[in-house]
């Protein structure tokens, strides 16, 4: 092998274990420079014996402009271009299906192909015409694929699962105990904010973790330097250790984390700080990302180039801003923040629907339907069936539920697949992207909890099994996310139940002290009976003659009747003990 292609290998595996920091702005292409990824593209490299060179960007990454002015512009890169290689630019936003394949390599990700799509060569971040040109040469002389190894360990055939194996539990929490960082708080030393590791840290302080609960207070204090001063939105990543230096890049999933840990943690901690950075953050997606007729813009970038709000619309990002606000109106009671929600919800299923329950990527998809989608919108449908009380969501939540069974479990394994076809005939089968593995899991254990239906919970046990594979546990080492689908599923939600009609004041206090209460994994309910039984009528709840009463219960007992909304934390915290394994 060539000796810049290896060097290429290894600054690109070396690089792996680096956060993804580098996203790309609005791309200009009145000069046709940039071809797009179509069959058509490849069939032209094979008519003209011509390599497939391509760059996937991010509306709100300052690298890929970077690269874009003063690599892929450079006169001398455009000659080596010229003869042997096509460009193309893939907006890894628009294309979960190819985004999600070579997500691990950042944005920007170059890669090379052959006319037939073999893969030769895959580069991680910024590239300069110094060492970018002699990777284009010798691909040239020596297109031989490089080897860049397999990180995880082979998929194994479909199994039902509550968890992992003891060991590969241990494994992983010693891996995060040794990436905490002691002296800045957060995990590594670029933090990202990652809402399964903020939830899991939450959740383990909840439960009376007092190690935990140190950990992920120093975190959301420290955390809070990401938030932007003046639009309200959080960075996704810091580029500094301590915290100093936000990436000035604000996706939606971040946002959603974010909004979701602070209000959770304003209410478990009664930190007035916490609930103020939940308030900003909220200011900033009802000011900068909500977009006309309900939806939400995909993001925002302020680094170089300023490109500002992305406006377009996703389902997948319109459902993250959906749970993060249920999140912030469950623990707040800001009803602003349902109102936004549902509005979005209203216009996903106006604009977004595909018929079965799934939802489209955008207004039209060029690849697709694709799985995160339908998953978090079929997650935020859920979050608002719990903090409205009303059954058409979780009738919408379950029909989302149906259709990714239907359109992306792979039967042989468990998992989830990421999209329902291949993103081109000449690529692999579609891939199983790890976090929406864990998301869809996830929400197929609390929809189980809900609807009652055991062929919910078979799908999440089928995707436990997938997750604790050895193509994920072997791939990764930081993996909170899988521990929080395995609390999730060996546990029992907890479960409160409002009885009382919606018109009554007494039943709204009471279920607003339900929704406050600060876990995530929860099954609120607010049964009023003019509505008929509940979906899930696994409790036979007694009448109460003095009005509206609400009823903590399990599988095996429910909590007296409480009719003082200031009482139910105390019930919750009598059941999350009782339900804990």
């Amino acid at each position: 092998m060539a000796f810049m292609k290896r060097l290429a290998c290894l600054l690109a595996i070396l690089l792996l274990g680096i956060a993804g920091v580098a996203r790309a702005a609005p791309l200009d292409n009145s000069d046709g420079f940039w071809s797009e990824w179509t069959e058509a593209t490849f069939e032209r490299a094979a008519r003209e014996r011509k390599f497939v060179i391509v760059s996937l960007q991010s509306w709100w990454c300052p690298w890929c402009l970077t690269m874009n002015r003063e690599t892929w512009a450079d006169p001398a890169v455009r000659a080596e271009l010229k003869e042997h290689f096509i460009p193309v630019h893939v907006d890894q936003d628009s294309r979960p299906d190819i985004s999600q394949r070579y997500e691990r390599w950042g944005w920007p990700a170059t890669v090379i192909f052959g006319p037939d799509g073999t893969e030769i060569v895959k580069l991680r971040g910024f590239y300069s015409p110094r060492f970018f040109i002699p990777v284009l040469k010798e691909t040239v002389k020596d297109p031989s694929p490089v080897d860049y190894g397999n990180p995880g360990g082979p998929e194994r055939g479909r199994t039902l699962a509550t968890g992992l194996a003891s060991g590969q539990r241990d494994a992983i929490l010693a891996f995060m105990d040794k990436a905490y960082d002691p002296l800045h708080g957060g995990w590594s030393k670029s933090k990202l904010v990652d809402g399964p590791t903020l939830g899991w840290f939450l959740d383990r302080a909840k439960a009376g973790d007092a190690q935990a609960a140190e950990r992920i207070r120093r975190t959301l204090t420290a955390m809070t330097a990401l938030i932007d001063g003046d639009s309200g939105g959080i960075s996704q990543v810091t580029l500094a250790p301590d915290w100093s230096k936000p990436s000035l890049e604000f996706p939606m999933f971040a946002q959603q984390a974010a909004l979701t840990a602070y209000a959770r943690a304003a209410v478990l901690f009664g930190e007035p700080a916490y609930r103020a950075a939940a308030d900003r953050i909220y200011g900033f997606l009802e000011s900068k990302l909500a977009g006309p007729g309900g939806g939400f813009h995909a993001s925002m970038g302020m680094a170089e180039g300023q490109p500002g709000v992305d406006k377009r619309q996703y389902a997948r990002e319109s459902g993250q801003a959906i749970q993060g606000l249920a999140a912030y109106h469950d623990a707040t009671g800001n009803r602003q923040a349902l109102s936004l929600a549902v509005a979005a919800a209203d216009w996903a299923l106006r604009e977004r629907a595909l018929p079965g329950g799934g939802f489209r990527h955008a207004e039209q998809d060029r690849g697709g339907p694709y799985l995160a989608d339908t998953v978090e919108m079929g997650a935020a449908l859920l979050a608002l069936h719990r903090s409205t009380g009303e059954r058409k969501w979780l009738s919408a939540a379950m029909a989302a539920g149906d259709f990714i069974a239907a359109t992306f479990v792979d039967p042989k394994t468990g998992g989830f697949v990421a999209s329902a076809s291949a993103d081109a005939k000449h690529l692999p089968k579609p891939v199983k992207q790890r976090e929406d593995n864990v998301a869809t899991t996830r929400f197929f254990t609390l929809l189980a909890a809900y609807s009652g239906s055991a062929r919910h919970r078979e799908i999440a046990e089928a995707g436990m099994g997938y997750l604790a594979s050895p193509a994920v546990v072997d791939a990764y080492a930081f993996l909170p996310d899988v521990l929080l689908a395995e609390e999730e599923l060996r546990n029992e939600p907890v479960h409160v139940t409002v009885v009382g009609a919606k018109a009554d004041p007494r039943s709204a206090a009471l279920y607003a002290a339900a929704l406050a209460y600060p876990l995530g994994y929860k099954r609120a309910e607010w049964w009023d009976k003019a509505e008929g039984p509940l979906v899930n009528p696994d409790v036979d709840y007694p009448d109460y003659p003095d009005g509206p009463a609400a009823f903590a219960c399990t599988r095996n007992f429910c909590s007296l009747p409480v009719t003082d909304p200031a009482a139910i934390p105390a019930q919750l915290d009598r059941l999350q003990r009782g339900t804990e394994k």
